[in-house]
């Protein structure tokens, strides 16, 4: 069995943790995007445990306002590999993002579909998209970190 490159896992491993706070930063501004066009203000709080976004107002479409944030996260995540197809040759970049990206569109499911529990259980909910992405992780470096990625 080859073994893997250190250099691409470290790399990984610096790219993964560089994004987590942009990226839930992009979540809730994913929330409040709808909170803004509903005529409302808002407020986002961001922490090493995540971000949280408050909107001084009802929400009439509570379906899109729970799954914009997880939408548009996993978009700007997946984004870069979708549109520069040079970047899928670095096998640190496909690994370090493709798990945020799924990740935050499975929070967009867990978000919509199970709202009261995610909010009620966050930190279970928490743990659950963190065991997630940490399998896709370990899947891509276990795949890509040997070889260079083709994801054609």
């Amino acid at each position: 069995m080859p073994k893997m490159n250190r250099k691409i896992i470290c790399v990984s491993i610096v790219i993964f943790f560089a994004c987590i706070i942009p990226l839930s930063y992009v979540h809730e501004l994913g929330h409040s995007y709808i909170c803004m066009m509903e005529g409302y203000t808002f407020d986002i709080e961001l922490s090493l445990d995540g971000g949280r976004m408050v909107c001084h107002g009802e929400i009439e479409n509570d379906i899109l306002f729970r799954a914009a944030g997880g939408v548009l996260a996993g978009t700007a995540a997946i984004i870069p590999l979708v549109a520069f197809r040079q970047i899928r040759k670095y096998p640190a970049v496909v690994i370090g993002l493709l798990p945020l990206g799924l990740g935050h569109f499975l929070n967009a499911g867990i978000e919509t579909i199970f709202y009261q529990t995610y909010m009620q259980d966050s930190v279970i909910w928490g743990m659950i998209m963190g065991l997630f992405a940490f399998l896709i992780f370990i899947g891509l470096a276990t795949k890509y970190a040997k070889k260079e990625v083709n994801l054609h």
